[in-house]
């Protein structure tokens, strides 16, 4: 690595680092619980996970490199071509109510990551990009269903698990999800798992949105939900929700679900014409999903006036 690429990583870090530090006196975080010393999962030396192929040229941040240095919690949500447009309208979702947030953004391509470095015009929150492969791009990885996409579905998990072995709580955000409002404020302090969920009865979990705490129990079930990704044919969910169930979690994990309602998927949105601003409840959440396709889930955000990108 030059001393010119040194320089450049280290100022990058330290920019992001900073921009936390001020929005954290002006937001407070404080009011978060840490977890004790006997309860953060203990770390190991993931860089060797075969789910995870972290790159270092000398040129990108990668997300190793950085956890010392972030503070809990941590929001992370990931990046490819294919989606980009997408991850920039829950971008701007996030800025319209400035809430603070320690934005961390797994990049999966060289195309996103370059997107996102170089700065989005109008975009004034900071956040941290990192890159996990050196494929220029991968807009085929985001076709429903094919084995690229399994593959940058069920990665995500190993992340989380970083995330939790360095001990820090970790809220993950998929990209064609928008939020309009703080959901830090429905969430149980004394939680150690919160999702969404899927229907407005029975409950279906949806990993789109994901709250970990950094405990040992939580990092012991991201262990065994590894463990049982190569069975899931369709991505990571049908396999959380079959290992969340099993009694040695159902027991020692203090779940939260939150409501169907405030914290919407796509199948509920469209069960009611009403516009978003006159629901009651007021929604948190609007996730895109039981629909396929980048432009299907555009359409349905720009139809309900979800869509925040400036001449987007």
């Amino acid at each position: 690595m030059t001393k010119d690429n040194q320089k450049g990583r280290a100022v990058m870090l330290a920019l992001f680092v900073l921009s936390c530090i001020s929005l954290k006196l002006l937001h407070s975080l404080d009011s978060w619980p840490t977890a004790t010393a006997s309860q953060v999962a203990p770390k190991s030396n993931f860089r060797y996970h075969p789910l995870i192929h972290w790159m270092d040229n000398g040129s990108f941040l990668t997300l190793p490199e950085v956890v010392s240095s972030l503070e809990s919690p941590v929001v992370m949500m990931t990046a490819n071509h294919g989606f980009l447009d997408l991850l920039h309208n829950l971008l701007f979702s996030i800025q319209r109510f400035h809430l603070s947030m320690n934005l961390v953004i797994v990049c999966e391509d060289k195309s996103s990551y370059r997107n996102l470095s170089n700065g989005v015009r109008g975009l004034r929150i900071p956040y941290l990009v990192v890159l996990t492969h050196l494929n220029e791009s991968v807009r085929n990885a985001t076709r429903y269903g094919s084995a690229n996409y399994l593959d940058l579905v069920q990665k995500r998990v190993s992340y989380l698990k970083l995330f939790v072995e360095s001990g820090l709580d970790v809220l993950y955000i998929d990209a064609d999800i928008v939020l309009l409002g703080d959901p830090f404020r429905h969430f149980e302090k004394k939680a150690d798992l919160i999702v969404a969920n899927e229907y407005r009865k029975g409950n279906n979990f949806c990993t789109c949105f994901l709250f970990l705490r950094a405990k040992r129990i939580v990092s012991t079930f991201l262990d065994e939900w590894l463990r049982a990704l190569p069975n899931d044919t369709r991505g990571n969910q049908k396999t959380f929700n079959k290992v969340i169930r099993r009694d040695e979690f159902k027991k020692k994990i203090t779940k939260q679900i939150l409501p169907a309602n405030v914290f919407v998927s796509g199948k509920t949105f469209r069960e009611s014409s009403t516009p978003w601003r006159k629901r009651k409840p007021q929604p948190v959440l609007v996730h895109a999903n039981w629909m396929i396709g980048r432009e299907n889930k555009r359409g349905m955000f720009k139809h309900a006036d979800l869509w925040f990108v400036p001449n987007g």
